[in-house]
């Protein structure tokens, strides 16, 4: 190998020529180190800037072709940082040559899968995911393995690797949450509620976990949804259990009062009823929404019903303000002038009374029976009022 270094001679002019000559024809300058190599794929995973990233992220055909340019040592720590920035056919691209090169690498396997869940190919994911749970068996694989199938509308399928996570891992909240909002996908909101009690115990994390929280509240919506149709099948002792489940998950929300004072009043406990569509009423500011005008209505009957006939008591007058509150903001609405209607005449305010009948019976007549019923009512009443002021 030729070197730019050379022996020194005597003469310092002789010297001098015989340098420049040697740079001339090597290109090389005496005692200067060549450059270092830096290939592209090292300058992306130590952060640097190269021609090839410089202009933004690698398209997937180049991926693949730097994947397998990548040495053993280099391609796992690429693959993994393609993942963290959330590259992810880029990722995909690395972790497939990598399970090329090490098949039995269950970490490569999970990496790949991770990659294929994230670009909705949720059905190649699953087959690589259980490679890798094969090889090597953890909780966070499967995890993504139960996302993989309900990614692709399996979640009964999901459910026995759940378990198997909240087996391998009981102090993760991510386990535990999980599972439950399986259970309440595939209808079994009663087992998710028994899981998440179960879950305080071993995992103290759980209670201050976003995730865990999040299916708190689903598996309480679904047991109090559940509770309200049972209560419209005639199934009392049913949503009587359901919403007790649900009130043991989460009494404050608002779904899980609305149920309760439909199941309170289907038992004829008018008390019970009245406080829990009260609490329901303090969340629902917006008496124009349907949720928020149904409570008031709901409410407002109740009253009306456990005053005991005409009355100007407080009830009566609290009644008035609900179903005034829905009229104001839904002018047209049949079932609020009805209410009002009604809610008027029994606090004796003839004037409101036969303000909100009058404007009952101008609406299109209604299609069902109970829309009719409540106009052929206004109109009864407001002769009755009219023979009152003669």
């Amino acid at each position: 190998m030729l070197s730019c270094r050379f022996a020194a001679r005597p003469g310092l002019i002789i010297d001098s020529i015989l340098a420049l000559l040697l740079h001339q024809l090597t290109g090389c300058t005496a005692d200067e180190p060549p450059p270092p190599v830096r290939s592209a794929a090292h300058a992306r995973a130590s952060g640097g800037a190269s021609r090839s990233t410089a202009t933004g992220p690698t398209p997937p055909g180049g991926a693949s072709t730097a994947a397998t340019g990548l040495g053993d040592s280099a391609l796992e720590p690429a693959a993994r940082a393609a993942a963290e920035a959330e590259e992810w056919p880029r990722a995909e691209a690395l972790y497939r040559e990598l399970c090329r090169r090490q098949p039995r690498n269950a970490s490569a396997k999970h990496g790949l899968g991770l990659a294929l869940l994230r670009q909705q190919k949720g059905d190649q994911a699953i087959g690589v995911l259980q490679d890798s749970v094969r090889l090597s068996d953890d909780a966070g694989t499967r995890l993504d393995l139960a996302a993989s199938f309900e990614s692709v509308g399996r979640t009964p399928s999901a459910v026995p690797h759940l378990r198997k996570s909240v087996q391998m891992a009981p102090r993760d909240p991510q386990t535990w949450a999980g599972l439950a909002e399986a259970l309440v996908k595939v209808e079994k909101p009663e087992a998710a509620a028994e899981l998440l009690g179960e879950s305080r115990k071993p995992c103290a994390r759980c209670p201050s976990d976003d995730k865990w929280n999040h299916a708190t509240d689903e598996a309480a919506r679904a047991l109090a949804a559940k509770a309200d149709r049972q209560v419209g099948a005639g199934d009392l002792a049913g949503a009587r259990k359901a919403v007790d489940g649900a009130l043991g998950l989460r009494a404050e929300l608002v779904e899980v009062q609305l149920a309760l004072g439909k199941v309170a009043r289907a038992e004829g406990n008018t008390q019970a009823a009245t406080g829990a569509l009260r609490k329901a009423v303090e969340q629902l500011p917006d008496a124009k929404a349907e949720t928020g005008a149904g409570a008031r209505l709901q409410l407002a009957t109740l009253l009306l019903s456990g005053a005991g006939g005409p009355s100007p008591g407080p009830d009566g007058q609290e009644a008035v303000k609900l179903a005034s509150q829905v009229v104001e903001v839904r002018a047209d609405d049949g079932a609020a002038l009805d209410t009002l209607g009604r809610a008027c005449d029994a606090t004796r305010n003839t004037e409101c009374a036969r303000k909100a009948y009058a404007k009952l019976v101008k609406l299109p007549a209604g299609g069902d029976h109970q829309a009719k019923g409540a106009q052929e009512h206004a109109r009864q009443r407001m002769k009755e009022l009219k023979r009152r002021r003669r």
